[in-house]
């Protein structure tokens, strides 16, 4: 039997990488990063791994205002990842990338985002809530 053939320049070369799990509070720019060794992560849903980080002890004074940020953003929110709650793996959600050095790993980034209070009801001349239709719905003249 023949071997297949390969074409040039491609290989695909299965490589266990280190994961970065970054964890940001709400629409900030910078989050709580934890490293994961290269095989530690396979297997562990997401959620384990941020829980796990969560939990971590040793952060500096500045980790730990982010990491109050984050758990303050939980208090009635969530974890979500691109968008989409953090279902599945840590592998489910990564994206392979590579430091200036070219030295590849996995990135996670996962929100925790709090809903907003309020939301886009407005009020009318006399003090009303609008619907969202834009009728206003607490007084008799209202149209």
């Amino acid at each position: 039997m023949a071997e297949p053939k390969k074409t040039p320049g491609i290989e695909i070369v299965e490589q266990v990488l280190p994961l970065v799990l970054e964890i940001i509070p709400g629409q900030a720019a910078d989050g709580l990063i934890d490293i994961y060794e290269p095989g530690s992560h396979e297997g562990q849903t997401l959620r384990k791994l941020c829980e796990r980080t969560l939990n971590k002890k040793d952060w500096s004074i500045e980790e730990l205002q982010i990491l109050e940020d984050i758990r303050r953003q939980l208090e009635g929110g969530r974890l979500i990842c691109r968008g989409k709650p953090i279902d599945g793996t840590a592998l489910d959600h990564a994206a392979r990338e590579a430091t200036e050095a070219g030295e590849k790993y996995l990135y996670v980034p996962v929100r925790a985002i709090k809903p907003q209070e309020g939301g886009n009801r407005r009020r009318c001349e006399k003090g009303a809530r609008f619907d969202f239709d834009n009728a206003c719905c607490d007084h008799e003249d209202a149209q």
